[in-house]
């Protein structure tokens, strides 16, 4: 098989297949679906330092121009994110 690793800068990976941001959450919602340990990486949703609550409901609003959007998500922080990933981490390879 030929070697598909790439290097980004610093950044060295097995493959250059990522997921886009955004469309695949933390990763950790697809492990049943996809095996992770065979993605280069894995791009997750934004994340924060602090935890962000997002901005309140209404976040759509219909205008003569078309719709207005202020998506504001609520974020996880970056620490919660790394928890998540060291508890799969045990069952990867």
């Amino acid at each position: 098989m030929a070697a598909l690793n790439v290097k980004i800068k610093d950044l060295c990976l097995k493959n250059p297949v990522m997921t886009a941001s955004g469309t695949f959450g933390y990763g950790l919602e697809f492990a049943d679906f996809v095996p992770l340990e065979e993605i280069g990486a894995i791009i997750v949703k934004g994340t924060t330092l602090n935890p962000r609550q997002g901005n309140d409901y209404k976040r759509m609003a219909e205008t003569p121009q078309g719709m207005l959007m202020s998506a504001g998500r609520r974020r996880r922080t970056m620490q919660s994110v790394r928890q998540g990933w060291m508890l799969l981490t045990v069952f990867l390879p």
